[in-house]
């Protein structure tokens, strides 16, 4: 199973850059990873992706347990043409009582049920038959002797009585089921029915073929006797008849368990098809797959809370995790790998895992490793920076054949602006959740070099930040070069003073503050806690 790598949402250059080179280390140590983004890529990530040449990954919506985990049964469809009796045979062989029937595309059409089948037997004496040729040879183990084509349809009469009675009632177009009644045979012929059975494995004349494909009379030569032949030849008839297409409950690979088994619980179907996107049929689902389903498994990188996390994690297999974050309150049933170290980066760990592993990095992995870690310490600006973090870039610029200083200020100079962005967005760009003291807590942060934009709409964002449900919410815009923060806040100014040390009021300047992991979450925390 595919592992699926992911950073927060919202997610930021570490978020991005950590979950693509860790599927890649993944990849290269014979596991199959897949990287995803929790969220649209925000500019600065996207400027080292395109830097780098490196494809953006896919949005992920959430790790919710769909249909595609469940292991549904994978049934062998047959079309419409495929014989009644063939359709019994094979749910006796494979013990289900429900079949799918697609087209030859593989489309799905609809279900033929044992139900149906048994009232098709129940009523097999009716006198008209829509079959082939072939199914009439397969299911009587018979051969074609003379083949006018392959689709036949007409009354089905036995020939087991006197001339006089058979010149009464044998018509043209009939199917006409005989023995080694020669006459009989000619003067089937000579009407011109539309099928000849010939039961006992009885041989005719090359003249009587001759006759037959003269009158475009089929011939068929069955090894049954005409008892036999005559009950079974009405389960020859093709499915069509009997295929259940309306009231069906169709589920598609992609929904979700949990939606499927409220449908379940509202319907009393013994099983529900599943189709593809493209309605190409895949299998049966029924209620005892949802008791056991395979979970996704997936690591977590840049973050370890459900808050932060995709929706539905918690029906997820969390197998590892790799961050540099406090540790938060994600719990699993089983053992898995966490690795949490106090650097600066994500991607600082990661570098450390490739040189583990004895993995190269390759050049455009260097590049993405190297633009998280200039990000997250804000080119060694931040408080969270450590030696590591700057022996990692020391080395991945080499690699990556670039100078530091000069990439670093172009990329947080795209990655910056914020003129194309609505007040929401902005909020919420790089947002995490957290609980303090009881208190939902949310904190954002934006870096920008241009503030006098943001101040210019200072009560747009006050008026957004108020209207949230969220009992304390800060939004940090951080000024790279002045190395501090001003603070939007909602919140009582008292909490802010004692977080930050300054005279709390909307706007105001925090200096030094640069890191929501090691000053605004602690300071808050802190302050929430001691009024």
């Amino acid at each position: 199973m595919t592992l699926l790598v992911f950073g927060h949402k919202n997610p930021d250059t570490d978020s991005i850059c950590s979950s693509i080179s860790l599927a890649h280390l993944k990849n290269q140590l014979g596991e199959k990873a897949t990287p995803y983004a929790l969220g649209e890529i925000r500019k600065e990530a996207q400027y080292a992706l395109d830097y780098f040449k490196v494809e953006s990954p896919e949005v992920l919506k959430n790790v919710k347990i769909q249909v595609k985990d469940l292991s549904y049964d994978k049934v062998e469809p047959l079309t419409p043409y495929a014989s009644i009796l063939e359709a019994y045979n094979l749910m006796e062989s494979v013990h289900v009582k429900t079949l799918p029937v697609i087209s030859n595309d593989g489309d799905f059409i609809g279900l033929v049920t044992m139900q149906e089948i048994a009232k098709s037997l129940l009523h097999q004496h009716f006198n008209t038959v829509h079959t082939s040729l072939s199914n009439i040879c397969k299911n009587l183990n018979g051969s074609v002797l003379v083949n006018c084509g392959d689709d036949v349809k007409g009354r089905v009469v036995t020939l087991s009585f006197g001339m006089e009675s058979v010149m009464d009632i044998l018509t043209e177009e009939d199917i006409a089921i005989v023995g080694d009644r020669y006459d009989i045979i000619e003067y089937a012929i000579d009407t011109k029915v539309k099928l000849l059975v010939l039961t006992g494995k009885t041989e005719i004349s090359d003249h009587l073929l001759a006759l037959a494909k003269q009158n475009e009379v089929s011939i068929v030569s069955v090894n049954y006797d005409t008892y036999k032949t005559s009950n079974i030849i009405n389960q020859c008839n093709y499915l069509n008849d009997i295929v259940s297409t309306d009231n069906l409950v169709i589920f598609n690979e992609n929904d979700y368990a949990d939606d499927v088994k409220e449908t379940m619980l509202n319907t009393n179907f013994r099983a529900y098809p599943v189709v593809d996107n493209h309605n190409k049929f895949l299998g049966l689902v029924s209620r005892g797959h949802l008791l056991n389903p395979t979970k996704k498994n997936v690591i977590l990188v840049d973050h370890n809370e459900y808050a932060q996390s995709a929706d539905g994690i918690k029906q997820a297999n969390i197998v590892e995790i790799v961050d540099h974050h406090k540790i938060g309150g994600i719990s699993t049933d089983v053992p898995m790998s966490f690795r949490v170290m106090p650097v600066g980066c994500t991607c600082t760990i990661i570098y450390q895992m490739y040189k583990e592993n004895n993995v190269e990095v390759p050049h455009h992995i260097a590049g993405l490793l190297l633009s998280a870690i200039l990000s997250d310490t804000l080119l060694f600006k931040s408080p969270t920076t450590t030696e590591m973090d700057k022996k990692a870039c020391e080395e991945l610029s080499k690699i990556a054949k670039v100078d530091m200083e000069s990439y670093a200020m172009e990329m947080f100079k795209i990655g910056t602006s914020l003129d194309e962005y609505s007040i929401e967005e902005i909020v919420n760009m790089d947002f995490k959740e957290f609980s303090m003291s009881g208190k939902r807590v949310g904190i954002g942060q934006v870096f920008t070099l241009d503030i006098d934009s943001i101040f210019a709409k200072k009560d747009e964002f006050l008026s957004y930040i108020n209207s949230t449900n969220y009992d304390m919410l800060v939004l940090a815009i951080t000024d790279i070069i002045k190395e501090g923060s001003y603070l939007i806040y909602k919140a009582n100014d008292n909490v802010i003073s004692e977080a930050f040390n300054v005279n709390a009021g909307q706007g105001v300047f925090a200096k030094g503050v640069v890191s929501r992991k090691k000053q605004l979450v602690p300071n808050l925390t802190a302050a929430v806690k001691n009024i």
